[in-house]
Formats: structure tokens, sequence, C-alpha cells
């Protein structure tokens, strides 16, 4: 959201910060993703791929099986979580 405001109106990060009381240093922390989302972000390509090769049908569990047939450790949890 600051991100938009800020190519819109050509204002500093600095004052879009002040103005919505939000200390900068949270704004650039929340700019980069965190490695764990990185990875989430891999894990649903990987669950995108195996569910539409599957027509759809597939569900976490099955999904969890395929994806230990091709070499990857997840967990059922993170594959509803993903999923959903």
């Amino acid at each position: 959201m600051i991100h938009q405001i800020q190519q819109r109106t050509q204002a500093s990060i600095r004052i879009i910060c002040h103005v919505l009381d939000l200390p900068r240093s949270s704004y650039f922390h929340a700019a980069k993703p965190t490695p764990s989302q990185l990875d989430d972000q891999q894990m649903t390509e990987h669950i995108t791929t195996v569910f539409a090769h599957h027509r759809r049908r597939y569900g976490y569990r099955r999904i969890g099986d395929e994806l230990a047939d091709q070499g990857i450790r997840c967990g059922p949890g993170r594959i509803r979580r993903l999923m959903k």
C-alpha cells in the first residue's frame, strides 16, 4: 500500500510513514519477503503442478505422496495450509 502511494504521489517513504503513523523500519522490513514466504511460494508451485497434472482430483494426502515420490519433503499440515 505504501509503495503504491509513493508511486502515485512521488512523496518520500519518510513522509508517507509519518502521515500513517508507521515506523519506517516496519515498511522496509515488510517490503521484502522472508525466507519462509519464499519457500512457501516455491512449495505452492510444486503443489499446483501436481494438482493440475492430476486434473484437480488429488487431495493433500495424495499430493504429499506424489511430492515424496519426487523427493520433496513436506508435512500434511503445510500442504493443507498452502492448498487453502
